[in-house]
Formats: C-alpha cells, sequence, structure tokens
C-alpha cells in the first residue's frame, strides 16, 4: 500500500464522534421518550458498577494510549498507522480502545439512569465493527501484510476468542 497522504483507515467517522453521536442520541430519546426502567434500580449500586466500570474503561484507554505511544505509532483513525502495537492489552484484544468505549457507555448509561443509551449500545457496537474495525483491519492488512495476519491469528478481535 502507499504511504502517501490518503494512507489512513477509511472508516465511516472518528470514533469519538460516533461515541458522543450515540450519548447525544440517546440523551435527546431520554428526553422526549422517557423510560425510567434504569431509574428504579437501586441508586447505591448504580453508581458502584457505573463507576467501576468507568474506571475500568479509563484504564483500558490508557493502557492502550501507552502501548500505542511505545510502539510509536499515531493514535487517531484519520493518522497514518506507522507500526503495530501488539503487546500489552493489545496482547489481548486487537480494539482495547473500541473495548473501552463500549464499557465508558454502559457506566455512563448506568451512571444517569439511561435505558435510551443502553439500547443504543448494541447499534454502536454494529457500527464500530462494521464502519470502523473492519475497516481498519482492511488497512492494517493491506498496510503491513503477513505481520498484520499474524497478528490476527494469534490475538482475538475483542476479549475471549471473539
Amino acid at each position: 500500500m502507499s504511504k502517501g497522504e490518503n494512507d489512513i483507515a477509511n472508516v465511516i467517522a472518528r470514533p469519538p464522534l460516533i461515541v458522543l453521536g450515540t450519548i447525544v442520541l440517546a440523551f435527546t430519546l431520554d428526553y422526549f421518550y422517557p423510560q425510567g426502567h434504569m431509574a428504579q434500580t437501586a441508586s447505591g449500586l448504580r453508581y458502584v458498577a457505573s463507576s467501576i466500570a468507568l474506571l475500568f474503561a479509563l484504564l483500558v484507554l490508557g493502557a492502550a494510549a501507552n502501548q500505542m505511544r511505545k510502539a510509536e505509532t499515531n493514535i487517531p483513525t484519520w493518522e497514518p498507522t506507522l507500526a503495530l502495537a501488539t503487546t500489552g492489552v493489545y496482547a489481548r484484544s486487537r480494539n482495547p480502545i473500541y473495548l473501552a468505549f463500549i464499557i465508558f457507555l454502559l457506566g455512563v448509561a448506568m451512571l444517569l439512569s439511561s435505558d435510551w443509551l443502553m439500547l443504543l449500545i448494541v447499534p454502536f457496537v454494529l457500527i464500530i465493527h462494521f464502519g470502523v474495525i473492519r475497516r481498519e483491519e482492511a488497512y492494517l492488512l493491506a498496510r503491513f501484510g503477513k505481520q498484520y495476519a499474524d497478528y490476527m491469528s494469534q490475538v482475538p478481535r475483542y476479549i475471549f476468542g471473539i
């Protein structure tokens, strides 16, 4: 693959914007069509669970960013990938940043009792999978060839062999 100006993954949108768009849509739906099911859950339980989820998401995101810095590659999808990060959290999952985004959304949904955000996590995952991850994989295969193919065969896309 050429390493020129257009040497980036052809994702449908910047992943942080997909996260933000999901949150905005959820809160809009919560405002106009409130459900209130999560609010019935004991607030103490929700706060503990959401705190754990948010902390874990931040830890995974920080660890992934740290590994990418160590590999001396770009983190944003709109910049070229310069090297593969394959150690640390990347030895367990090829997509720890996107896993962190999902866990973050779960944490926010629980913290703010957003039924709609909890429901919108499913389309979020599908958009990230097909619109971002699969496109990044095609880009990385074209850019790194056998090195990335070998990595794909050794490390699951998400976790637990998935």
